[in-house]
């Protein structure tokens, strides 16, 4: 009963060729030419099992370097009969077991179905609106003072296929449901470095922040774009620590009518790729305090940077543009800068402003 039932295992698992039924054929192959060479008297080719096992693999995978051969009448015979043919077929069905494994993998790296829960350090991207979102990501790369590593696309609906499969630090996930715990793990949610939402409209936004709202880590940052007023404002009572971007369209037409050409220097300030661009700097909490007016000549002095505003939050919604020179700076604060480059807190010697 026991041999029957072990029978139909092994029946099984070769019918499929699953790699416990190819490894016990390559077991019950090598062991079968060892004996059978050992008994029509190869002795150099079976008198050591390492050589033996070396030869058999070279022959099978037909490399063929030549420096263990048969050489008996009897051995060649069974080698040509029987061990070159089905050791060819064993190595080209282990090939294509390994070849099929790889192009899954690639299928689904390109289909979005990867598992990217080892990612650390990274920016999550939710949606896609084409043109749109590759500048904005092209944006994020640009950056050579960047503090994060990669950037993962997610999109719940609208892409077939990887968008930049050029770029070895993009990937890309297809989410079907961003409130699904096992999705969440699958793109790392809990190690991101921030997460930008810029979905197709201000419903799908709102419904993905609220769902991903206290799964990221503390020290990340969570980035929307809405449209619609009523949805921003909701936003802001129910998850106060997300940074909104409003459509600001309005607003910047009115400016640009009063004042010719201030819809440019904002152009400037938000694309490092024109000129000196705009940054935030977080104030170490040790960094003691200071006066704005010593911050902001000391930033210019040193750094060739000016410093036009400061937060006491990460999101800046209560920023205050242009204070007074006398205003109160302490660590913990936020400072909003223009800049040649990015600055980083280790790149400021705080102790010396002032002095």
């Amino acid at each position: 009963m026991i041999l029957k039932h072990v029978l139909k295992l092994c029946q099984l698992h070769l019918a499929r060729l699953s790699w416990f039924g190819l490894m016990v054929m390559f077991v019950v192959h090598y062991i079968s030419c060892y004996w059978l060479l050992r008994c029509v008297g190869e002795q150099q080719l079976t008198s050591n099992v390492i050589d033996f096992i070396y030869y058999s693999s070279v022959l099978g995978s037909t490399i063929g370097f030549g420096d263990l051969s048969p050489t008996t009448a009897g051995g060649r015979l069974f080698t040509a009969i029987w061990q070159i043919p089905v050791g060819i077929g064993l190595f080209g069905a282990l090939m294509g077991k390994v070849i099929s494994i790889v192009q899954m993998i690639i299928k689904k790296g390109l289909n979005g179905m990867a598992d990217f829960s080892g990612l650390q350090n990274h920016v999550i991207v939710v949606g896609w609106r084409g043109h749109q979102t590759q500048k904005m990501i092209s944006l994020l790369l640009v950056d050579e003072r960047r503090q994060f590593n990669r950037v993962l696309l997610c999109e719940p609906n609208e892409l077939d296929s990887h968008p930049f499969t050029s770029n070895s630090l993009v990937d890309f996930a297809r989410i079907s449901n961003f409130n699904d715990p096992s999705e969440q793990q699958r793109i790392a949610l809990s190690h991101c470095h921030s997460v930008i939402i810029y979905a197709l409209n201000d419903e799908q936004t709102f419904t993905i922040a609220l769902s991903i709202a206290g799964k990221v880590p503390a020290s990340s940052h969570v980035v929307v774009y809405l449209e619609d007023e009523r949805y921003a404002t909701l936003l802001e009572v129910h998850c106060p620590n997300i940074e909104i971007n409003r459509n600001l369209s309005a607003e910047q037409l009115a400016r640009s009518m009063q004042d010719p050409g201030s819809s440019q220097s904002i152009a400037t300030m938000v694309n490092p790729l024109i000129g000196d661009t705009g940054c935030v700097l977080a104030i170490p909490d040790d960094a003691g305090h200071f006066q704005y007016g010593d911050l902001m000549r000391y930033m210019k002095v040193v750094h060739d940077a000016t410093v036009i505003g400061i937060s006491q939050y990460k999101n800046g919604r209560d920023v205050e543009l242009n204070p007074v020179i006398s205003t109160l700076v302490k660590g913990g604060m936020w400072l909003h800068m223009i800049g040649n480059a990015r600055i980083l807190a280790q790149d400021v010697a705080w102790s010396e402003i002032g002095k």
